[in-house]
Order: C-alpha cells, then sequence, then structure tokens
C-alpha cells in the first residue's frame, strides 16, 4: 500500500474513534440532567432519587458493557475478514443506535433510550478493530506517534460531545429541541463517515487467520489475559486506572453540581476546554516526553503524577481554579492511554493484533461499565468520592505496574 492510501486510510479510522468518543462524551452533560430534571419526563414526577440514580447507572454502564462483549470479537472477526468489512458492519450499527436514541428521547421512553445504548455499545466494539489498524499502518517507530494521534482523535470526540450535549439540549432547530438534537447529529455524523469508509477505506490486514468466534468471547478473552505472563500486568494495570479514571470523570460532575451549582451548558462547556487540551496533548504536547523515556517510565510517573494531581481536588478549588486545572490533569491522562496501547500493541504478533487489542478494549470496557454499576453506593458515602477512588486506583495501578514489570521500569 502506498502512503497516500495508508494516510488516507489512517484518516478515516481516527474519524471513527472521534465518532465513538462523542459517543461516550455526548452524554455526560444529558443523562443526569434528563434523568433528575424534573421537567423532562423521562422518568415519572415523584421517582426517588435513588431509583433516578439506578436509571442513571444503566444508562451510563449500557454501552461500555456491550463494547466489553463487542470488542474482541469484532477484533478478532477483523483478523479473520479484514478491517474495511468489521468497520462498514459496526458503523451500520451505530447509525441505527443514534436513530433510536433520537426517537426514544422525543417519545421519553427510558427503556427505548437503554436498548439504543445496547446499541452504539455493540458499535463502539470497533476501537478494537481500530486500534489494530492503526497496528497495520505503523511501524516500530511510528507506532507511538500514530497511537498518539488515536489518542487525540479521541479527545477531540470527547471534546465535541460535551460540548454537542451541553449547548444543543437548550437550544431549538427546525421545530426539534431538547437533548434529542445531539442524538440526531451524532447519527448524522456516524452516516457520514459510514459511507466514506465503504468507499475510501483501504484495507489494511491480509493475512486473514480462521478462529471461532462467538459472543463468550470476551469472558474467555478475560481469563486468557491472565495467562499471558508478557500481558497480564499491562492488562490489570490498564483495568485499574481506567476504573477509577471513569470513576472520576463520569460522577465528578455530581460533586461540581454540588459544590458549583453548575449547569448543563457549563457542565458540557467545562468538559470540552478539557477534553480539548487532552486532544492537543496526545497529539502534540506529550512528543517530547514519549521521544525521550521509555514507555514503561512514562506509563509510571504518569500514574503517579495523575493520582497526587486528582487527590489536589479534596482542597475544594473555586469554579476558576477548576477551569485551569482541568487542562493540566488532561495532559497527565493522555500519558496513559496512548502509551498503555501501543505497549500492549508492541507485545502482540502481527497476526494477533486484533485480538490481543480487543483483550484490551475488553477489560478497559469492563472498568469503564463497572464503574457506573457500583458508583452509586460510595458517591453515597461521600461526595468525595469520585477523586479519593480516582487518585488511589492511579496509585494502585503504579503498584501493579511495579509488581510485575519492575525490571523494565527502573532500567
Amino acid at each position: 500500500m502506498n502512503s497516500s492510501k495508508k494516510n488516507i486510510s489512517l484518516l478515516l479510522v481516527l474519524l471513527v474513534a472521534f465518532i465513538d468518543y462523542m459517543g461516550i462524551g455526548l452524554v455526560y452533560p444529558m443523562f443526569s440532567s434528563m434523568v433528575f430534571h424534573a421537567e423532562f419526563a423521562l422518568l415519572p414526577e415523584g421517582t426517588s432519587n435513588s431509583v433516578r440514580g439506578f436509571y442513571l447507572g444503566i444508562l451510563l454502564a449500557a454501552m461500555p458493557i456491550l463494547q466489553f462483549f463487542s470488542a474482541p470479537l469484532l477484533g478478532a472477526l477483523s483478523d479473520q475478514r479484514g478491517r474495511k468489512s468489521v468497520l462498514t458492519m459496526s458503523l451500520l450499527l451505530g447509525v441505527l443506535g443514534y436513530a433510536l436514541s433520537f426517537f426514544s428521547v422525543v417519545n421519553q421512553n427510558i427503556y427505548l433510550l437503554i436498548f439504543s445504548r445496547v446499541l452504539v455499545g455493540i458499535s463502539a466494539g470497533s476501537a478494537a478493530v481500530v486500534a489494530a489498524a492503526i497496528a497495520d499502518l505503523s511501524t516500530s517507530t511510528t507506532k507511538a506517534r500514530n497511537y498518539g494521534f488515536y489518542g487525540m482523535a479521541c479527545g477531540v470526540g470527547f471534546t465535541v460531545g460535551p460540548f454537542l450535549g451541553g449547548m444543543l439540549s437548550e437550544v431549538s432547530i427546525l421545530g426539534l429541541r431538547g437533548f434529542s438534537l445531539p442524538f440526531l447529529l451524532s447519527g448524522i455524523i456516524t452516516f457520514v463517515n459510514l459511507l466514506l469508509v465503504f468507499f475510501f477505506f483501504y484495507e489494511t490486514h491480509f493475512k486473514w487467520i480462521k478462529q471461532k468466534l462467538n459472543f463468550s468471547m470476551a469472558l474467555t478473552n478475560v481469563k486468557k489475559a491472565f495467562h499471558m505472563p508478557e500481558i497480564r500486568g499491562l492488562i490489570f494495570c490498564v483495568f485499574v486506572f481506567s476504573f477509577g479514571w471513569s470513576f472520576f470523570y463520569e460522577f465528578a460532575p455530581v460533586t461540581w453540581i454540588t459544590d458549583y451549582h453548575i449547569s448543563a451548558s457549563t457542565l458540557g462547556m467545562l468538559y470540552a476546554f478539557a477534553a480539548f487540551f487532552y486532544a492537543i496533548s496526545s497529539g502534540f504536547l506529550i512528543k517530547p516526553v514519549v521521544n525521550r523515556f521509555s514507555e514503561y517510565r512514562v506509563l509510571f510517573y504518569g500514574l503517579l503524577s495523575a493520582g497526587v494531581y486528582i487527590l489536589l481536588l479534596l482542597a475544594k478549588p473555586s469554579l476558576f481554579w477548576l477551569w485551569i486545572y482541568l487542562p493540566f490533569l488532561n495532559f497527565l491522562i493522555s500519558l496513559l492511554f496512548p502509551t498503555s496501547t501501543a505497549m500492549v500493541s508492541n507485545l502482540a504478533g502481527e497476526s494477533k493484533q486484533g485480538e490481543i487489542l480487543g483483550i484490551l478494549q475488553s477489560m478497559q470496557s469492563a472498568a469503564f461499565a463497572l464503574s457506573p454499576l457500583t458508583s452509586g453506593a460510595l458517591v453515597g458515602l461521600s461526595i468525595n468520592m469520585p477523586i479519593i477512588v480516582g487518585g488511589l486506583c492511579m496509585f494502585i495501578a503504579a503498584g501493579v505496574l511495579v509488581k510485575f514489570l519492575k525490571e523494565k521500569i527502573f532500567v
């Protein structure tokens, strides 16, 4: 494949990553408002806060739970059938999911909305295919850089998502208004990406392998991950810091709404501002760090720094200082996800990129799913629990890394 075709294919898979993370970020400023604001009748008036919290957890967890199951299946399927056909199929499912989201919000049906998140979650399993395609398109010297661009695409998606969710939920366009508009726009963008992949994406994987595929591969892969000595410590480390970051980023708004009394639109802008710096950091600002130090040292010291920095929020800075604080935190987080993905990819064989990166995506999705399902009770203990759990998980992940990979960190 010549360089122009490689660049086109890389650009298109980065666009897929952008859409996946836009779909994740979209819900942060919206779902809390949709579930807890009485004027939006998604739940009957008089529904208790504990029941509302339960439904909020389901809405937040549905996508990563299904991504947990679909990522290894789609990753392995792309090893067997090629990347293009699997990406096309997953994008089509994403279009259907966002269309159903739009319909369910217009009709204020929470059960259809939950089901729509199931479809979007299955579609988001394409993250494993995207990661594998990036590996196909990279050399050993360009892999870390390309995964940095991958992190940047995810960051831009997470920048646009909260902005759309917060701002469009408060406007009216062509007779449509409220929370339905962001889902409509997401469906249109996903459909355009589907057309681009179908017509312009060049296949990147030709050494097809055959293996038995089933929906239980995610559970099998969890077991497999912990029986692979070369990656089990790294995979477990990723699981722990992903859980901590998910807990913090999903439920910190509960803390901030209580402390600062901010609206959905302000919250959306705050998330978009922070995610913008994540995107810039992933694409550009982290380069001097990852070029100078080994991946293992970057991940270890990045975890320690992020743990300290998250716990600093217990000092309760003013809202003004929160705007200054979040960009620096997102710079530290931008060191973690691209670096760990490149490390896992480097440990996988050429023919197993989809499978191994599918395992990694499954473990991240499991962490993102477990967080909202377990956090309700913890947040009930203390409004500061997102900060405490988020910071401590970074320290625990650093400890796991030392336990399994000490000789590669302190060389």
